[in-house]
């Protein structure tokens, strides 16, 4: 019977998202699950019915929440020794013919940073039926100057 549950590890690799966020998902009641042996297990029947939830909600798209950029910074890769860091969230209204060349000229900017040897991230989700796009920015002040002056011409 135990080998029909899921490990959260199996569940986080189905769904392609962080052990941390599947967690996340079950300590707010998203997926159902249990305490078997100290460790949470999934019923594939639960699993189901939370993507089930998502499709219903997600007009087709991933079933990968919204909400899931908290889980961007729950990692020790943002260890950085710069005095300053910021960490910020951009919601713009951009066209579906628009989105790939802004997100060419934010991937020119972070690439820029990675190749000085400076820590920068960035994460991204696309809304099409909204035409909205959701970006998650973490660097130095300077990596955001750069970030906000290619982001301003998408207004």
């Amino acid at each position: 019977m135990l080998n029909d549950f899921l490990t959260i590890d199996q569940v986080s690799e189905k769904l392609g998202i962080h052990s941390k966020t599947v967690r996340r998902y079950i300590n707010s009641g998203k997926i159902s699950a249990q305490k078997i042996g100290g460790s949470w297990r999934i019923n594939p029947e639960s699993l189901d019915i939370y993507l089930d939830s998502c499709d219903n909600t997600s007009h087709g798209k991933s079933h990968i929440s919204k909400d899931d950029f908290c889980i961007f910074m729950d990692s020790e890769y943002f260890d950085s020794e710069d005095s300053l860091q910021v960490c910020t969230i951009v919601d713009c209204y951009v066209s579906n013919e628009n989105v790939k060349e802004l997100l060419k000229e934010v991937m020119g900017v972070v690439a820029e940073y990675s190749i000085d040897n400076k820590k920068s991230r960035f994460n991204y989700v696309y809304d099409e039926a909204d035409s909205k796009i959701r970006l998650v920015f973490w660097g130095t002040p300077t990596f955001m100057y750069s970030i906000m002056s290619i982001v301003k011409n998408y207004e």
